[in-house]
């Protein structure tokens, strides 16, 4: 009999990393201009490691990964919570 397998969880530490780069990231997208319908649909998360900092990545997938558009960064340092968010590739509200 094969028992269902249980999802892996997610470490707790990069749960609570993520969050903060997600609402860092919402606060800084309100000074630029909705991204159209087209990349929202392609919208993809990319989560890094470079030392202490994760870094997470807003981008829009393409079928040649060369070809994905990072919209922002957001590098969280997992020993200080300090978070530093980067936008690229949008348009900054007038």
């Amino acid at each position: 009999m094969d028992l269902p397998k249980k999802p892996l969880a997610k470490p707790k530490e990069l749960d609570e990393l993520q969050e903060i780069a997600r609402v860092a990231t919402r606060k800084e997208l309100e000074n630029y201009e909705r991204i159209s319908p087209e990349w929202e649909k392609n919208l993809t998360l990319g989560t890094f490691f470079d030392g202490d900092d994760r870094i997470f990545e807003l981008y829009i997938a393409a079928e040649r990964p060369e070809n994905a558009v990072v919209i922002s960064s957001a590098r969280v340092n997992r020993k200080t919570k300090n978070v530093a968010v980067v936008i690229s590739n949008l348009v900054r509200k007038a």
